[in-house]
């Protein structure tokens, strides 16, 4: 049996407290987006507090059938992202992905806070930024 090319991959460099994930755009199969669901999952079960940097300059259509079984697995796992999940920083150089995506949290917001930036560096700005104010709430906490 041949290896199914992921559609998405997993930097875990800088984890925790950072995920980078890229899509890749291959064609989502029953396979290997359930792979990816699954690794996305055990993301909040390895570290207390995190932020994902979504990077979907790659991103192609997701059939309805995808997009049923990704809403799904956010639902069921909402509570703890809203727990876990500092942020969730998505990456869509295209002004057309960014307005559907932002027409999309509108509608069905996400359980931590969203960012849509159209570049890795923005990405990487804006986490730098979040995880700062996450050391200085720490740091409140404590004192």
């Amino acid at each position: 049996m041949e290896e199914q090319t992921p559609y998405g991959t997993f930097d875990y460099s800088e984890f925790p407290p950072l995920i980078q994930v890229e899509l890749t755009g291959i064609k989502a199969t029953d396979e290997n987006f359930t792979a990816y669901l699954q690794e996305m999952e055990s993301i909040a079960a390895q570290s207390e507090r995190y932020i994902s940097i979504l990077d979907m300059t790659k991103a192609s259509y997701l059939p309805a059938k995808y997009r049923i079984m990704q809403g799904k697995y956010l639902e069921k796992n909402k509570e703890r992202t809203a727990q876990k999940a500092i942020a969730a920083i998505f990456i869509a150089p295209s002004f057309i992905h960014r307005t559907i995506l932002k027409a999309i949290f509108m509608i069905k917001p996400y359980a931590s806070p969203v960012f849509i930036v159209a570049s890795k560096e923005e990405a990487r700005q804006k986490a730098d930024e979040l995880l700062e104010e996450e050391r200085e709430k720490e740091l409140q906490t404590v004192y």
